[in-house]
């Protein structure tokens, strides 16, 4: 969780999106079905605390129509 984290906080040419879904892959290789969804449910709110204190360092239109988007849904 912590390399999700670092990734959505410091590479800004990644989008938050790509980082979840491979971090959640890799949960499933490695953890327990519900373990997944715990890490999974950790992460969500992580990235919402992040969003709120507008922590993100994202550019790219593309990247930065994802969060917007992903923010109001």
């Amino acid at each position: 969780m912590q390399l999700a984290i670092t990734e959505i906080l410091e590479f800004p040419e990644i989008p938050v999106k790509v980082t979840l879904n491979e971090y959640i892959e890799i949960a499933k290789y490695y953890c327990t079905p519900k373990a997944v969804h715990l890490s999974n449910g950790i992460l969500d709110n992580i990235v919402k605390e992040i969003r709120e204190k507008g922590l993100f360092i994202k550019s790219g239109k593309d990247l930065l129509a994802r969060i917007t988007t992903t923010k109001t849904a």
